[in-house]
């Protein structure tokens, strides 16, 4: 498996997901401190089960906001590793913690439910960039990842956060290879 996990539908039809967990990455996740792994593996299982629920325009969203509103409902869990961190640099949809935290700030700015109503809207259509977020908000997204990034302070994308070596969510990792589940239980206990 070379994703650190992914969802997909199953044979069954499209209501039946399946959530694929790397355990090669479960047994490289730091055990100090000692929630940490647990932390984890509750942040990317809560990840993937949003994938089970969300929508996304038909398969014509941008993938980093479909990633992006997994991440958001990780950090609103509590479950943001200590890696993560807002950042201004790149494109608003960049994905996961990137756009996850985006997707914060424009719930905190226009109101609790806003990222509710953005999964609500990705159902209805063909995704159009700027009639969709001015639909929603009335700006562009442009607007909005501006207004976003003038709320970081400088230091704030970097600071404390030098040492922190863990790869993001959803990225590719190293190739790992399946390994039976008594191998999995170890890694648990």
């Amino acid at each position: 498996m070379e994703t650190l996990a992914y969802t997909i539908g199953s044979e069954l039809d499209s209501d039946h997901k399946e959530i694929h967990f790397s355990l090669d990455y479960i047994s490289k996740i730091p055990t100090e401190p000692q929630s940490r792994r647990r932390d984890e593996i509750q942040g990317v299982l809560v990840h993937e089960m949003v994938h089970c629920w969300q929508w996304d325009c038909d398969g014509t969203a941008p993938s980093g906001l479909i990633e992006g509103i997994a991440d958001y409902v990780r950090l609103k869990a509590g479950l943001s590793p200590p890696h993560w961190k807002k950042e201004k640099k790149g494109d608003w949809d960049g994905g996961y913690q990137h756009t996850g935290y985006f997707l914060d700030w424009i719930e905190g700015s226009f109101g609790d439910g806003s990222v509710r109503r953005v999964n609500e809207a990705l159902m209805k259509t063909r995704y159009d960039e700027e009639a969709f977020w001015m639909g929603l908000f009335g700006k562009k997204v442009k607007e909005l990842w501006d207004e976003y990034c003038n709320t970081i302070p400088d230091d704030e994308s970097t600071a404390g956060k030098e040492d922190e070596k863990e790869p993001d969510d959803g990225v590719m990792v190293e190739q790992v290879r399946q390994k039976p589940k008594d191998q999995l239980e170890k890694v648990l206990d």
